[in-house]
């Protein structure tokens, strides 16, 4: 492993690698035709895969990434795991954006599982820096990494789905600049109200639950300061959610509030307004696929 490498993985905490194994039955004692993923130095088990799924080991991934990026002009200097390893991720910074009242820090996040769910995929972090909220866009897998290929086919897919993963990117700040261009309308903060936290359009303050009350009044305080901050636009009302998500909802500690951010229900929150609101105004609205 060579001294790039090395340092990216050291400085990301992925500095470690898995093993597939046989699963055995714990009735028989007889060998299964699944197999299970553990972390080497801890045994911690990642998932159950089949037997044609092929390990790919975080420094195989830092390689070929550094060696893709190479060719496009970015770097990749951040990563982390998720979910205690099951997912890992690199992220290389591309050029700061100014929306609102803001800079945008913009990076491409590459991803690759442990656990079998998902093929390596591409999708953008963004950070609006006056609050500091994170959303995070997976897009979908674009070109599966093939073992069966070699090295140098495999680094030019990885660079073609760099090059894409940046131009989707460039589509999504387009949106996130609509949306600070689009004056808000009260019926749209309903809207996302009853989306995010499941609320009937006509339900009755009444007849929600003291849970579901709190979080809403949690939200409308996110959205007043966000008002404050980027003004009276969708562009507002989605940095509500995502302050919401970020700093209200989230778990405490870094590390789970990173898993809940980029793969959980954050994840899950951030987008559905994200697409909520491009459907609104959708005549205006930039693809971002």
């Amino acid at each position: 492993m060579n001294q790039r490498i090395f340092d990216l993985l050291e400085s990301t905490n992925l500095n470690w690698n898995v093993s597939k194994e046989p699963l055995i039955s714990s009735i028989d004692n007889a060998q299964t035709n699944a197999y299970g993923v553990f972390k080497q130095t801890s045994r911690q088990f990642l998932g159950a895969v089949g037997e044609r799924y092929s390990v790919m080991q975080n420094h195989q991934l830092a390689e070929s990434l550094l060696l893709a990026s190479d060719n496009i002009g970015v770097t990749f200097t951040r990563g982390g795991e998720l979910n205690r390893g099951q997912r890992v991720y690199l992220q290389a910074q591309l050029p700061d954006e100014h929306i609102g009242k803001s800079d945008i820090k913009r990076y491409i996040t590459a991803l690759n599982s442990h656990d079998g769910s998902t093929a390596i995929s591409f999708g953008s972090s963004n950070t609006v820096v006056i609050c500091n909220n994170t959303f995070f866009r997976a897009y979908r897998a674009m070109s599966k990494f093939k073992h069966s290929i070699n090295a140098l086919e495999r680094i030019k897919d990885l660079a073609n789905d760099m090059n894409k993963a940046i131009l989707s990117d460039t589509r999504l700040i387009d949106n996130f600049k609509l949306m600070d261009s689009t004056p808000l309308k009260d019926e749209w903060v309903q809207k996302v109200i009853n989306k995010v936290f499941d609320v009937e359009h006509d339900a009755l303050p009444n007849n929600l639950s003291t849970r579901k009350k709190n979080q809403i009044d949690s939200f409308v305080g996110a959205l007043d300061t966000e008002i404050k901050l980027e003004g009276n636009t969708a562009w507002g009302l989605f940095n509500a959610v995502t302050r919401y998500t970020n700093h209200i909802s989230a778990p405490k500690s870094d590390v789970a509030k990173t898993d809940y951010i980029m793969n959980g229900n954050g994840y899950k929150l951030s987008n559905m307004t994200y697409e909520l609101l491009m459907e609104i105004i959708d005549d205006k609205a930039v693809a971002y696929n």
